[in-house]
């Protein structure tokens, strides 16, 4: 298990790896994450990483691309692309307006 923290929402919720972070905040829509495409096409779902980046999968080329145009700083990610590949006590994820 493994405990997913949305912030501003405060929603926080336990999950099992590996799980997609898109699916996490689809299923607790109180955790304010916005989406549409799940596919690394819109950026609507960017999310700043503050706590437990390492138990996340790498992104990939084409979520690459989109953060160099929404937002690549530190920690950045898009929900839909950002995979919880194993077990940790804690991963806090800020929702990001773009």
């Amino acid at each position: 298990m493994a405990r997913v923290r949305f912030e501003p929402s405060g929603v926080e919720c336990e999950v099992d790896a590996p799980c997609s972070l898109v699916d996490v905040a689809d299923d607790h829509p109180a955790s304010e994450v916005p989406f549409s495409c799940r596919s690394a096409n819109c950026g609507t779902c960017l999310v700043q990483v503050v706590e437990g980046a390492e138990a996340l999968d790498a992104p990939s080329p084409e979520e690459l691309e989109i953060l160099e145009i929404f937002g690549d700083g530190p920690g950045m990610r898009l929900c839909c692309q950002a995979r919880l590949e194993r077990e940790i006590d804690r991963v806090v994820l800020r929702v990001v307006d773009i």
